[in-house]
């Protein structure tokens, strides 16, 4: 197994020692452990995904890539994902297959390259991230050096609000291209999660648009896209079917504040998001006795000028790249 450091877990996976060793490195003594020969300065750039079988959601996730291979000077950024996107047929996508991460470091470790820096496209600390990353290193040999970048919420930086700005920039030109009346009702939305770590990042989120905007929203709640059964996962409340059917987000204009970053199953055309919103508004016996619900939906934020701006400073920090 290769040399895995994540940078957004107290848990640092070394080769074949057991998950429980703790330690905390701080980005520089990262970068100082490297050998001359594996400078991740030289490293590759691999920014990944969960992964979707939507073809615009791989479509995005390549023009993510290629807008932050701009912001690091052209150094080359591989899209992958860590799963999921292999599927997709070819043809739906200008010809070139989606790949995943176990593909694309496989073939970086075969090319002859030392490592590799993966910038996750991940708003918080997922698990799925560190374990489809200690899979996908799994398979390559123990030279091969990772270094996994913090996701673009990072605990460690409670300051940077980078991320709630883009949302909040988003609801406000939303507001204007719709002619929406101030002060608005924002509910900003995410997936929903088992982790309260990740759970812990829409309600920061929220609390910052909140800030952000000031006296030009009414309101501004958060709320799930889904959520696991049992009271240990209550912590998802309220889910956006329930939200969009209680004060004060039942009725009028409402603008929805999405915490996604890529247009897939969920948050794409025709995703959960969007049949959750018309079902809704369609609600006829809750119409009756509340005024109409209209709600308009930003775009999911993987291209976002501020997001990419986070990626790139996660990959300067490993690399040394100015």
């Amino acid at each position: 197994m290769s040399e895995i450091w994540f940078t957004f877990t107290e848990r640092v996976f070394v080769g074949d020692l057991p998950p429980a060793w703790l330690c905390s490195f701080m980005w520089t003594i990262v970068a100082c452990l490297l050998s001359p020969t594996a400078s991740a300065a030289l490293l590759p750039v691999v920014l990944v995904d969960n992964g979707s079988k939507r073809p615009a959601s791989a479509l995005a996730l390549r023009a993510s890539a290629s807008a932050l291979s701009e912001l690091l000077s052209g150094h080359e950024v591989r899209p992958a994902s860590l799963a999921f996107s292999d599927s997709i047929p070819a043809a739906t996508l200008g010809g070139t297959p989606a790949r995943t991460l176990s593909d694309v470091l496989s073939e970086l470790s075969e090319s002859g390259a030392p490592g590799a820096i993966v910038a996750p496209l991940f708003l918080g600390p997922s698990d799925a991230l560190r374990r489809g990353v200690s899979s996908a290193a799994s398979a390559l040999p123990e030279s091969f050096r990772l270094l996994v970048g913090a996701p673009l919420v990072d605990e460690s930086t409670p300051k940077d609000r980078r991320v709630a700005r883009a949302l909040a920039a988003r609801v406000l030109r939303l507001a204007r291209q719709r002619n929406l009346a101030s002060p608005l009702s924002v509910l900003l939305v995410d997936h929903g999660t088992p982790s309260p770590r990740v759970h812990a990042v829409r309600t920061r989120l929220a609390d910052e648009v909140r800030e952000l905007l000031g006296d030009r929203a009414r309101h501004v709640g958060a709320a799930s896209m889904e959520r696991r059964e049992g009271e240990a996962y209550d912590f998802n409340e309220p889910l956006l079917e329930r939200a969009l059917l209680q004060p004060p987000f039942d009725e009028g204009e409402v603008v929805l504040a999405m915490a996604f970053l890529l247009p897939g199953r969920h948050a794409g055309e025709g995703g959960d998001v969007e049949q959750i919103v018309r079902t809704a508004c369609e609600n006829d016996d809750h119409r009756r006795r509340r005024q109409s619900l209209r709600v308009h939906t930003t775009a999911p934020l993987g291209c976002d000028s501020l997001v990419l701006s986070v990626l790139a400073d996660r990959v300067r920090s490993l690399s040394g790249l100015r």
